[in-house]
């Protein structure tokens, strides 16, 4: 059943990100909320489900709106390895999570621009972006990370067991 449920949040995520937060442009940036629900559910559920998550819905916005395949699954999967404490010891609290949400968005960025910049896009147009324009996209996408952390806490059974 928490699989079907992770679907159903990553799959309207994915519905809101494409058709409403994409559009919106609040002081010159756009909220990415697949940022907040990948680090949510890598918090909080196994391993597994935040990274696979990020990693299939990045390359569904690749099939779908970019011409090269991959870099965006790439950026997702990885913000989903380092907030599941994978390779990094992070903590599992909203603190932290808000502080690797803020960072995450950053790595994103740079990430993602820096792969388009080596196959062609123009400075220009990346530059354009840096400023205050990426620092509200981080700031909104920690206030929709509480969202997602509170909705996936309430609707997600993790079975604990007593020995």
């Amino acid at each position: 059943m928490n699989k079907f449920k992770s679907f159903l949040i990553l799959f309207i995520s994915f519905i809101l990100q494409t058709s409403i937060f994409s559009k919106i442009d609040i002081l010159g940036a756009n909220i990415n909320i697949i940022i907040p629900v990948t680090i949510a559910f890598s918090q909080i559920l196994p391993n597994k489900t935040g990274r696979v998550g990020g990693l299939l819905v990045g390359l569904f916005e690749d099939f779908l709106f970019t011409s090269l395949i991959g870099v965006r699954a790439l950026s997702y999967y990885l913000i989903g390895v380092v907030s599941s404490g994978q390779f990094i010891k992070v903590s599992k609290d909203k603190q932290a999570g808000i502080i690797v949400c803020i960072l995450a968005t950053f790595f994103n960025f740079v990430l993602v621009n820096g792969i388009y910049y080596v196959f062609g896009k123009s400075l220009n147009s990346i530059t354009g972006y840096l400023g205050l324009e990426i620092i509200v996209e981080a700031i909104f996408n920690s206030v929709v990370y509480l969202g997602y952390y509170e909705l996936i806490k309430k609707t997600m059974y993790v079975p604990t067991y007593r020995i």
